[in-house]
């Protein structure tokens, strides 16, 4: 429930939240393990509406359990066939289905601790800066969640291989802002992580 001088869902930039990954270090699907009483999946997912608008969720391998699990939410469920080659591809998948946005706010669905006012901060940076990225900054270091302007689309969708979207926020630091999300270093890879 939106509570008054809650942030408000932006409009203008789309969010794109990757959960096509295999869990091959975690043994099982990690995005279907509960946190606080909600799957990782979802969790990400509402986190994302609460900020943007327009949602787009990328997944991967059984795609029938994760639209299940993403029932009753707003957000555009997509498949992505080369999910194997790595999160670059899910990065692509999720941006083509949003082009035509002026931008997009990339999240990560196992990232558990990063939550709606995380992201809806990033968002807001953006609009009020209008950098052409907006990174969350944690462990000494940048990364997503973090939002994109449409003139960096091309530099995302020209990435391979198992990459994310790191190596942009680098080459753009210089015109970059940081925001600072500690709780993005909260990442859940393995069964170590979980307990």
């Amino acid at each position: 429930m939106r509570l008054p001088g809650d942030p408000q869902p932006d409009p203008a930039v789309a969010g794109v939240v990757l959960a096509a990954g295999v869990s091959r270090r975690m043994g099982q699907p990690k995005l279907l393990l509960r946190w606080g009483g909600v799957s990782l999946l979802r969790r990400a997912a509402e986190a994302a509406v609460a900020a943007c608008c327009r949602v787009v969720v990328v997944v991967g391998p059984d795609p029938d359990r994760m639209r299940a699990e993403l029932r009753s939410l707003p957000v555009e469920v997509v498949t992505n066939p080369g999910y194997a080659e790595g999160i670059s591809s899910s990065l692509r998948c999720g941006l083509r289905a949003v082009l035509d946005a002026p931008a997009i706010l990339v999240a990560l669905a196992d990232q558990p601790a990063v939550t709606a006012k995380h992201l809806s901060a990033l968002v807001q940076a953006y609009r009020s800066t209008g950098a052409p990225v907006v990174a969350a900054s944690y462990a000494g270091t940048v990364g997503v969640p973090a939002v994109f302007s449409r003139e960096l689309f091309p530099e995302l969708l020209s990435l391979t291989g198992d990459v994310g979207a790191k190596g942009v926020i680098d080459r753009h630091r210089h015109e970059a802002v940081l925001v600072p999300v500690p709780e993005a270093a909260v990442d859940v890879d393995t069964p170590e992580d979980w307990v």
